[in-house]
């Protein structure tokens, strides 16, 4: 019989590092617990972590958090790999049989191993999406059993950088948590967002993040392209910011409250808005300044898709925190003449319960709930026992004193056998003291209270003498 799990999930944005802990009960229910977001400026950049120590401590925050409001130990987490440099790569492997025989299993095991020893320049194979095998002229998914003297195997490899898992292995162990499971954000969230109907007739997931835009495309329920450009909604504010010459934050506030991925110029409102510093633009100022960069963002996402465009029957489905900008799908329409977009940051039926005040439309929670959903591994357990410091000895002794460390550390440590005047030797102590005192020639100094003691007599003598 099943018992119930505590999932933890964390998200490195690149605008902010999220993490979210859900009990799953042995029928698959999930309930979500809690929800932490920790801003880190400077520390990830594109989806790739930049600075590894302001990461660990950003991490280390928000698991403290949802330690401390739920009452519970976190050792592990799942968490997500995604960056500008993650994307497909096609691949084929020919294999030419002496006669013709049966395609057999381990024939296809030992192609399928040949494609996962490809080596890339600076570059690993995080995972591989077989896509057909063709066995003599015909193209197929399921070559067991076919006869044949010739077969080739076309794959996808997805690769990446290697050190994007390498930098979020060591924040993990910075932050003192074991992995519990990486996966690969782009094909977790098309899991969770696109239907089963939807992959088979094609379609493209864009997710529209901070500082990069993701594009997954499926075909016949197969991975057929994936790549991340390097622009996202910080694109756009950094213009605003440059152009206006204004504070990130306030560029950022105008956008969300201004922002418009297309604006009819017939129709368009004219109205001054207020900057900071008593300083006013044009409202059409501001959104050209918007509508341009945002032009850009769909134009390289046109390019990823126009090949795969006839075969997209379930369209172009948009996600992510940048895909909440009013007339998106307009806008991709009015460049591109291709209406079959729509917005889903969430599936249609919510899959978790919760208590949280949560906005699933405005938070966008699919990445982390679709790993909280994945995931199989409790990720909590008893907090351990720290070891102390101090010896049972010093611990029954309040006058016990420590020096720093040599270090620079600031921690205080513990002397062995070093303890405050007030406090008593044990026997043990004053017999090694008297064997090291007779082994040595030199008399022994007067401790200082004894000092202190004949100070006070030789003074009180020279009074009683004076008077």
């Amino acid at each position: 019989m099943g018992t119930e799990k505590n999932i933890v999930a964390v998200e490195l944005g690149s605008s902010s590092i999220r993490a979210m802990i859900g009990q799953k009960l042995p029928d698959g229910t999930l309930h979500v617990l809690g929800y932490e977001k920790e801003t880190a400026p400077d520390s990830i950049h594109k989806g790739v972590i930049y600075n590894i120590d302001k990461t660990i401590q950003a991490v280390a925050a928000i698991i403290k958090r949802i330690e401390e409001r739920q009452k519970v130990f976190v050792n592990k987490v799942y968490v997500g790999v995604n960056g500008q440099s993650l994307r497909t790569v096609a691949n084929t492997v020919r294999r030419q049989l002496d006669v013709k025989v049966a395609i057999s299993e381990e024939i296809i095991e030992s192609i399928n191993e040949d494609n996962r020893n490809q080596q890339y320049p600076e570059a690993e194979i995080l995972d591989v999406v077989p896509q057909e095998y063709r066995v003599g002229n015909h193209l197929t998914t399921a070559p067991v059993g076919i006869m044949a003297d010739r077969i080739e195997g076309c794959y996808q490899n997805i690769v990446a950088r290697r050190d994007l898992c390498e930098k979020i292995r060591a924040c993990l162990r910075g932050a003192k948590l074991e992995e519990a499971g990486v996966f690969i954000t782009p094909l977790l969230l098309s899991g969770y967002l696109l239907t089963d109907p939807e992959k088979r007739s094609g379609c493209a997931l864009v997710d529209f993040g901070a500082e990069t835009t993701t594009v997954a495309i499926y075909e016949k329920n197969i991975l057929r392209h994936l790549v991340v450009i390097p622009l996202g909604g910080n694109s756009i504010t950094n213009d605003i910011a440059t152009l206006l010459h204004i504070e990130h934050d306030e560029a950022e506030n105008l956008k969300k409250a201004y922002g418009n991925a297309y604006v009819d110029t017939d129709t368009q409102e004219a109205r001054t808005i207020s900057l900071s510093n008593d300083r006013h633009i044009e409202l059409s100022r501001l959104q050209d300044i918007i509508e341009a960069r945002q032009q850009e963002i769909l134009d390289n996402v046109w390019a990823q898709v126009k090949d795969f465009a006839d075969r997209l029957l379930s369209g172009i489905i948009f996600t992510g925190g940048a895909a909440n900008m009013p007339n998106m799908e307009v806008a991709f329409n009015a460049y591109h003449s291709f209406d079959k977009v729509k917005t889903r940051i969430m599936p249609p039926t919510l899959d978790y319960t919760t208590n949280l005040k949560l906005d699933p439309q405005s938070n966008t929670l699919a990445t982390l709930v679709a790993m909280l959903r994945r995931g199989e591994e409790d990720c909590t357990d008893e907090k351990p026992v720290e070891p102390d410091l101090f010896t049972d000895k010093q611990k029954e002794d309040p006058t016990f004193v420590g020096t720093p460390s040599e270090n620079g550390d600031g921690v205080v440590k513990g002397n062995k056998g070093q303890t405050g005047e007030a406090s008593q030797p044990n026997a043990d102590d004053v017999a090694e003291a008297t064997l090291e005192s007779d082994a040595k020639d030199e008399p022994k100094k007067p401790s200082a209270w004894k000092r202190f003691i004949r100070k006070i007599t030789d003074a009180a003598g020279s009074l009683v003498e004076e008077n």
